[in-house]
């Protein structure tokens, strides 16, 4: 029986540490956006993979593979090209403050 629980004891701990890898190695990508309308949205397309969300509070966050993303943001049925912006491995780029009028 105890090297059973020692077992899962083991098991468990190794998930636990490349839980842990895992997350170190995530980046992030947030900003704020300044408008007077609702319904503003992000895109951000790396390659095949793209990611959406609707800015709330005026602020937005993505979990990103590292590397090159274009950001798009859509606004009154518009995309606004913001540019193409790298994101080093672990870490979190903040595109600051968009103003949309």
């Amino acid at each position: 029986m105890s090297k059973t629980v020692a077992t899962l004891i083991g098991v468990v701990l190794i998930v636990i540490v490349l839980h842990a890898f895992r997350a170190m190695k995530q980046s992030n990508i947030t900003g704020k956006v300044i408008t007077k309308d609702n319904g503003v949205w992000v895109h951000l397309v790396s390659g095949n993979d793209s990611l959406r969300a609707m800015v709330t509070d005026g602020q937005f966050k993505f979990t990103v593979k590292p590397g090159s993303w274009k950001v798009l943001i859509e606004h009154s049925k518009l995309l606004i090209d913001e540019g193409l912006v790298e994101v080093p491995e672990g870490s979190t780029l903040d595109l600051g403050i968009i103003r949309l009028n």
